[in-house]
C-alpha cells in the first residue's frame, strides 16, 4: 500500500525501494567523509587543558579563578570541535562499534575506557585534582593517538 492507502504494483514497490536504497546509500557516503587531522589533534590538546586546569585550579587558589576561566573557555572549545566534527561528513552517523575488517570488536568497547581505567587510580592516591589531571591527559592523548593512527591508516 502507499501513503494513500491505495494497492501498489509491484513496479512501484520497486521504485520506492530504489529510491530508499539510494538515499541510505548517498547518506552512508556523505558519512564517511574523514575529519581533518587537525579536529582530533584540537580536540586533545583542549581536552588535557581543560582538565588539567580543573584540576589545578583547587590546587593552587592563587590562581584559581583563571584557572577555572581557562577550564571553562577549553571545554568549551572541545566541545565545538566535537561537534564540528560530527557534523563535518553532513551527515551524523549512530555510532558503529564494528569499525571495518581491520578493527577487533572489542578494540571499540575497551579503548575508550582506557583513560577512565588510568585516572581512577590517580583519584584514589591525589582525590579530584589527581582524577581530574589524569583524566584529562589519559582523554587528550588517546584523541591525539587516533589522530595519528587514523592518518597513518587512511
Amino acid at each position: 500500500m502507499d501513503s494513500t492507502g491505495d494497492p501498489m504494483d509491484a513496479r512501484q514497490a520497486r521504485d520506492a525501494l530504489a529510491a530508499a536504497c539510494a538515499a541510505r546509500t548517498a547518506a552512508h557516503k556523505a558519512s564517511e567523509h574523514r575529519r581533518p587531522r587537525g579536529y582530533a589533534i584540537g580536540q586533545g590538546l583542549t581536552c588535557a587543558l581543560g582538565f588539567t586546569a580543573l584540576g589545578l585550579a583547587d590546587r593552587v587558589p592563587r590562581w584559581g579563578i583563571w584557572l577555572t576561566v581557562a577550564a571553562a573557555v577549553s571545554l568549551t572549545g572541545f566541545f565545538v570541535l566535537m561537534w564540528l566534527g560530527a557534523h563535518h561528513g553532513g551527515v551524523t552517523r549512530w555510532i558503529r562499534r564494528d569499525r571495518g575488517p581491520g578493527r577487533p570488536a572489542w578494540h571499540a568497547w575497551v579503548v575508550p575506557l582506557i583513560p577512565l581505567a588510568i585516572s581512577i587510580p590517580a583519584a584514589v592516591v591525589y582525590g579530584s585534582t589527581g582524577w581530574l589531571i589524569a583524566f584529562g591527559l589519559a582523554s587528550g592523548g588517546d584523541y591525539v593517538l587516533r589522530a595519528t593512527w587514523q592518518a597513518g591508516t587512511a
